[in-house]
């Protein structure tokens, strides 16, 4: 997705959205157009046709920033991710520029400072392989009650474009080791928690001295209230610019 940049000035952030890669860009499409309204650069790469590749996912994901986003000296750039996509944050820094980086995890997993990490915990790994057909899983949103997925995406329409770009991994994507680089935290880092699972990541980041933010929400709450979000994104930015 092309970059709308505004007008040279120092209060403004390059915000890049980086979605999960269980599901597609339109997770950050609402937020995206708050933060263009507030005249910052927002930058929303697709990962859907290369996260059905087979892994490893890191380089695949981070050779795709490359290419599509475009970046301007001495700008302050904010890595953003969601969900799963949090424990490739370290991998897609190595594809931008040396300096001025921060990261923000919303609702997302984080990974260990130093030392590989799994996608999932080994408990819910055997409940993904008794989903998969012939090593390939469904839809994400095809992975849960509808009880749960419909408070998540109320809007129709925006469910409908949300479920048709899901692309169906395989079972591999999620069978993975992350390897990141020893202190890959030294850039700053902040956290938005929506609420459960997450509620521990966020604890134990805190600890970690990591301004933490809660906007209370299901998992996808930047489709229900991306002005709030957005609130909160720019709030933890201006707190770790600082």
């Amino acid at each position: 997705m092309q970059s709308v940049r505004p007008g040279n000035d120092d209060r403004f952030v390059h915000f890049v959205l980086i979605h999960s890669p269980s599901v597609g860009p339109s997770t950050w499409t609402r937020l995206a157009t708050v933060l263009r309204e507030r005249e910052h650069l927002v930058d929303l790469p697709s990962f859907v046709d290369v996260a059905v590749l087979e892994p490893p996912s890191g380089p695949l994901l981070a050779k795709r920033v490359a290419e599509s986003v475009r970046f301007a000296e001495d700008e302050t750039i904010a890595l953003v991710t969601h969900s799963n996509a949090g424990l490739f944050a370290p991998i897609l820094r190595q594809a931008l520029p040396k300096s001025n980086v921060l990261y923000v995890f919303v609702d997302a997993s984080v990974p260990p400072s130093r030392g590989p990490t799994v996608i999932v915990p080994p408990e819910f790994l055997s409940e993904l392989r008794a989903k998969a057909l012939n090593g390939i899983l469904p839809r994400w949103t095809e992975w849960w009650d509808e009880a749960d997925v419909a408070p998540m995406l109320p809007n129709a329409q925006l469910r409908a474009s949300f479920t048709r770009e899901q692309p169906c991994l395989p079972l591999s994507y999620y069978e993975q080791t992350v390897e990141v680089s020893d202190g890959w935290d030294a850039d700053p880092c902040g956290y938005i928690l929506f609420g459960p699972p997450y509620d521990d990541v966020a604890a134990e980041v805190s600890q970690r001295g990591w301004p933490v933010r809660r906007v209370p929400g299901l998992h996808l709450h930047m489709l229900v209230d991306p002005v709030a979000v957005a609130d909160a994104l720019e709030d933890v930015v201006a707190t770790l610019c600082g």
